[in-house]
């Protein structure tokens, strides 16, 4: 009995480990590439003030196009951490969420996912969310340009 509570205890502990590590990668990703994104602005900036204010912009946030949720790995799955107010997916999307298909697939890692949900402004992505009460739906974003500030 306490060989197997333990095992257990250990694998609850590894599975949390694993969890908090991708969590935190991601952060580092999102991290380095603004930063690096800044250092390029900053070394071509030099003397011109229009570069200038192009590395200032870089310095106090980035954009990309996408519809705006926040995700991350949960388990086997990922869901919608948050979702940004203006954006495509705010009062479509909510915290909580599995998404379990986007455009017909069906991603596997957070990083899939986010590049699935990603695209050019002016489209549209189709994703399948689950939620506990009402089960599976579809809904249809349209991407668009969104703004993060740090």
């Amino acid at each position: 009995m306490q060989n197997s509570e333990t095992d257990t205890n250990l694998a609850t502990s590894i599975s949390r480990w694993r969890t908090a590590r991708k969590i935190i990668l991601g952060s580092i990703i999102l991290a380095g590439s603004m930063a690096t994104s800044a250092a390029l602005l900053q070394r071509y900036a030099g003397t011109n003030c229009k570069a200038q204010r192009a590395v200032a912009v870089a310095e106090r946030g980035y954009t990309y196009s996408g519809i705006g949720a926040v995700i991350q790995q949960r388990g086997e799955f990922v869901v919608v951490r948050d979702v940004l107010p203006g954006a495509p997916a705010d009062g479509v999307l909510r915290e909580g969420m599995h998404l379990v298909s986007v455009d017909g697939m069906y991603p596997v890692s957070v990083e899939d996912w986010a590049a699935a949900l990603r695209g050019p402004a002016g489209t549209s992505v189709t994703i399948e969310v689950a939620t506990r009460c009402s089960g599976h739906k579809f809904v249809t974003l349209e991407r668009q340009l969104i703004r993060v500030q740090k």
